[in-house]
């Protein structure tokens, strides 16, 4: 049985047998001692009910239950204990799991209009550097939306257009996030360098380009708006790889290269190890034969990988290359003397002058 059938089921099986009518009689199973099956009207909302939810992380705004129902089917329900509330017109269906997406939801339904996740919230979505699982959404300006457990910026600047839907939700725009989180860079909530590895992300993924973040900086108020300072030097200082990394890791690494005032790099560079066999560097000097690569633990899982790794590397070596490997704990610990390795490799392979 679906979940959504089971609980369907369950609220049919459960609670008092009689169920207001529309005009508040009850309705004649109050009267017997036997079971009476649901109501036809009953079944039809708690089904509708359902679907809805079902599609909304299970939370539902009472404006849309009256969409398909009256005020007495839903006060019942709140009554008997299958719809609980969370906040001024927005319910929970009871036995439902309780994630941080509908909590998410939840406040975006709390009141009427355009409402987004934003800032770290909508950076976490989004799947970036920076982002928390923080209740944080933006509402239009005088709106005056104070809730429990959540966080709410106001904005002149938020319609549908500013909007898309990424697991139901919705939330603001990746150019607007990154304009967005530029307030909390000045506001020192965020560090500047995780800033810029979201903005590097971001550019990586496909999910903005700089037009479209100069674009939007401009809209919501250039160097005027708070933290628009901020964004305007990431726009500027903005270098963009010669190839993109694949992962979120080469992305931090990358960042972590130009830190060390490393020359740059090329990404993804491909070696013939044979005429029938090639291989790709995460970032390589190809004038001075050095490459620097994340190498996760995960990938030597095994014999076989651990093999295929240092016959790799002694292939590599052969053709008189040198590597720098960048583990998880050193990437995350700002890989400083893989960084001086490095420096140390280019200063001593000078490409020749002529």
């Amino acid at each position: 049985m679906s979940q959504v059938g089971g609980m369907l089921a369950g609220m049919h099986a459960t609670g008092p047998a009689a169920e207001p009518t529309d005009d508040g009689a009850p309705s004649d199973a109050a009267h017997t001692t036997t079971y009476a099956p649901p109501s036809k009207r009953r079944r039809d909302f708690d089904r509708r009910l359902l679907e809805l939810a079902g599609s909304q992380h299970y939370v539902v705004a009472r404006a849309q239950l009256l969409e398909f129902g009256s005020k007495r089917q839903i006060e019942y329900r709140l009554a008997n204990g299958q719809l609980e509330p969370v906040y001024e017109g927005v319910y929970r269906v009871v036995g439902s799991p309780r994630t941080w997406h509908q909590r998410l939801l939840a406040a975006c339904l709390s009141s009427s209009g355009v409402n987004a996740v934003s800032f770290r919230a909508a950076a976490l979505i989004l799947d970036w550097p920076g982002g928390a699982e923080l209740v944080e959404i933006t509402a239009l300006r005088h709106r005056r939306m104070q809730l429990d457990g959540v966080r709410v910026h106001e904005s002149f600047f938020l319609s549908d257009l500013d909007v898309m839907y990424v697991h139901g939700i919705p939330v603001t725009r990746p150019a607007r996030v990154l304009c967005d989180l530029g307030l909390l860079v000045e506001r020192g909530e965020l560090l500047a360098s995780t800033y810029e590895l979201a903005f590097q992300e971001a550019v990586r993924r496909n999910q903005v380009d700089l037009p479209r973040v100069w674009r939007e900086w401009e809209r919501l108020g250039g160097v005027r708006r708070p933290g628009g300072r901020v964004v305007k030097e990431v726009l500027e200082s903005f270098v963009a790889p010669l190839r993109k990394p694949e992962t979120k890791p080469e992305t931090r690494l990358l960042q972590l290269i130009r830190g060390a005032d490393l020359p740059e790099p090329v990404p993804q560079y491909w070696i013939d190890l044979s005429p029938t066999r090639k291989v790709r560097l995460d970032f390589a000097w190809p004038e001075r034969k050095v490459y620097c690569e994340f190498d996760p633990y995960k990938w030597h899982g095994g014999r076989d990988r651990y093999m295929y790794g240092t016959t790799r590397r002694l292939r590599l070596e052969m053709l008189g290359w040198q590597g720098v490997p960048v583990t998880d704990d050193e990437l995350d610990a700002g890989a400083s003397l893989a960084m001086r390795v490095l420096s140390q490799h280019l200063s001593s392979r000078l490409p020749r002058a002529g």
